[in-house]
């Protein structure tokens, strides 16, 4: 994956991680004037979902801007890490409002509390499910061109709230037609979603710091690159683990005895160019091994 590559990535991501902290900004604040005026157990479920997000945007905004910042003398390898570790951070912000959803519909449930049915719960329902579905359409092509783990944690994000944001409509129509308490139990399952979705980004993230390899398939494919390469008999030990969300590879050539240092350089530079421009690679190092005739 070349810079350019990785910083036209980086900046289309942006766009939509702002955009999308935009939209739930202004979700929120509907969300919470319609549970002050109902004190619905679902709207606040989508409310608290609503501040989650705002929170993950924030903290996927700011990843993204310090991992485009250009190598240094402390950070030689760049700063890609920082997306893993602010989609962390957000799984652990979805945990703790998780358990406060789910406290607040229980508390509901045993009190006998019941919330206003009002049509606005509606609205706001139908239009978050709306929106959710118009970000998911913008997400998934970028996605599919993009290597960041900040989309990806806003996927993830967004396809949990659509399933949430639909159970939660179920929930009202229940309600409506006279389970009350429909309301409260069905927001349970919310909770559960935006627990789900703070695992889901801490359990993905987490193999990026931890320097985790990649799957067989991805080590399969690199090893069909080196060797595809003229010059190459064979690849010895091939190496590679994440580094935030790209892989540093290194590899060990087998070359036959040529005439020149300057053949085997060029061969090792074909092996490193054939790998970096796989889309998960970031850094190739290679290693020769002259074969004795």
């Amino acid at each position: 994956m070349t810079e350019s590559a990785t910083a036209s990535s980086s900046a289309e991501s942006n766009r939509l991680v702002v955009g999308a902290l935009v939209f739930n900004a202004a979700l929120f604040c509907v969300a919470a004037f319609v549970f002050y005026t109902t004190g619905s157990q679902l709207v606040l479920a989508q409310g608290s979902d609503s501040l989650l997000d705002i929170g993950v945007g924030v903290i996927l905004a700011l990843s993204i801007r310090v991992g485009r910042m250009p190598r240094d003398k402390n950070h030689p390898y760049g700063h890609d890490r920082a997306e893993p570790i602010g989609a962390l951070v957000a799984a652990v912000l979805a945990g703790v409002l998780a358990f406060e959803v789910f406290r607040s519909a229980v508390q509901a449930l045993i009190t006998g509390e019941l919330a206003t049915l009002d049509a606005s719960i509606a609205w706001i329902l139908g239009g978050k499910l709306v929106f959710k579905f118009a970000i998911m359409l913008l997400i998934l092509p970028a996605s599919r061109r993009s290597r960041s783990s900040a989309l990806e944690a806003l996927k993830t994000d967004t396809r949990n709230d659509l399933v949430a944001c639909a159970s939660s409509l179920v929930g009202f129509g229940i309600a409506r037609a006279g389970f009350v308490q429909a309301d409260a139990v069905l927001a349970l399952p919310v909770a559960f979603y935006i627990g789900k979705n703070g695992f889901d980004l801490a359990r993905e993230n987490l193999r990026y710091l931890m320097g985790e390899a990649p799957d067989s398939k991805v080590i399969e494919e690199l090893v069909r690159l080196g060797t595809a390469i003229a010059g190459v008999i064979e690849l010895g030990a091939l190496k590679a683990h994440y580094v935030g969300p790209i892989l540093h590879v290194e590899v060990d050539i087998q070359i036959k005895d040529i005439n020149s240092a300057a053949d085997a350089h060029d061969i090792s530079v074909a092996v490193q160019r054939a790998l970096e421009a796989h889309e998960l690679v970031g850094k190739v190092f290679v290693h020769v091994d002259v074969l004795e005739p």
